[in-house]
């Protein structure tokens, strides 16, 4: 029994058409200057789009989740960041505050990077810093390879370069009440005359209850923080069933040498792979930094808040206080 969606939901990525790296030049990213806080709407790539500013200093821009993924979950995860930076969130298409899916695709990981590109020019940022966690981190790859010159640097918090048949065995090997929780969940999704809203109530239950749980490093308390995170956030299985077959394996390890983006890569120790296949990301990145959180999994911003924070302001020199767990 295979574990669909798992990690496959948070972590596929479509492949992408190759271009001509250049490196991005030494000038600072966008700041905030300009840009208002507050909640907004645009018409990117003949859709609205549904977008966020909170913050102050320079501008981080959120690769938001192609898996179904309202934007405020995303807000709980960096919202400490706020204090010195500017954060940009947006709703995927079909989630949130956005205008309406109108194909298929419009689930897909393509639609949010030119999403992202859309927004960053509207919003008249040349180059900004991104962030992408999860599903955003593996995005962040074909983000930062199609269009390095738009990005100052890139923090990709628990992504990978590659998974393969052998991660998602490793994983049923080491989690088999969660694969029997999931099978069970794909059953009962598949159930005939069911509406997505009736399926996203059954995923929704599984996810926050059984499945993020086991990703954090202790899933009795992960529980709460969970739920914290998610609490407000929407979530779709009309996206998670899109994300698990856009690409169930991927492997961009190939593309990696032609990213100079400047780069911070971050692992949890209790993730459900462990941070030798993140550090596979940070090694094939020329220009990047390593960081593995000693107590977390998949959730390092709020398992390791401060932590976190420190991590990240000081890679992009804005500052913080704490100690960064870099190694």
């Amino acid at each position: 029994m295979r574990l669909i969606p798992s990690l496959l939901a948070l972590l596929p990525v479509a492949s992408a058409a190759a271009c001509t790296a250049k490196a991005p030049d030494p000038k600072p990213a966008g700041t905030a200057a300009g840009l208002a806080n507050g909640s907004f709407t645009a018409d990117l790539n003949g859709l609205r789009i549904h977008y966020e500013v909170h913050g102050q200093g320079p501008v981080l821009m959120a690769l938001t989740n192609s898996w179904g993924l309202s934007l405020e979950a995303l807000r709980v995860l960096y919202r400490p960041l706020e204090e010195k930076l500017t954060l940009v969130y947006f709703d995927p298409r079909g989630m949130g505050g956005s205008g309406p899916v109108r194909e298929e695709s419009d689930r897909g990981l393509a639609a949010v990077r030119a999403d992202f590109q859309a927004l960053r020019a509207h919003l008249k940022l040349q180059r900004v810093n991104a962030i992408g966690w999860s599903n955003g981190a593996i995005n962040l790859i074909w983000l930062a390879r199609e269009h390095p010159e738009t990005l100052s640097s890139a923090v990709f918090v628990h992504g990978m370069a590659s998974l393969g048949p052998e991660d998602i065995e490793a994983m049923q090997a080491a989690h088999p009440e969660l694969a029997k929780s999931y099978g069970a969940l794909m059953a009962a999704v598949a159930k005939p005359g069911l509406t997505p809203a009736e399926q996203t109530t059954l995923q929704r239950k599984m996810w926050l209850a059984d499945y993020f749980p086991t990703l954090c490093a202790d899933p009795a308390k992960g529980r709460a923080l969970v739920a914290e995170v998610f609490r407000d956030a929407q979530l779709s299985w009309p996206h998670a069933a899109y994300a698990n077959k856009e690409l169930p394996t991927f492997d961009a390890r190939a593309l990696l040498a032609r990213i100079p983006v400047r780069s911070l890569v971050i692992a949890g120790s209790h993730d459900l792979l462990p941070p030798s296949r993140v550090k596979v990301l940070a090694d094939g990145l020329p220009n990047a930094k390593f960081v593995v959180f000693e107590h977390s999994g998949h959730f390092s911003p709020v398992e390791e808040e401060e932590g976190f924070k420190a991590a990240v302001y000081a890679f992009l020199g804005v500052g913080g206080s704490g100690r960064s767990p870099v190694r």
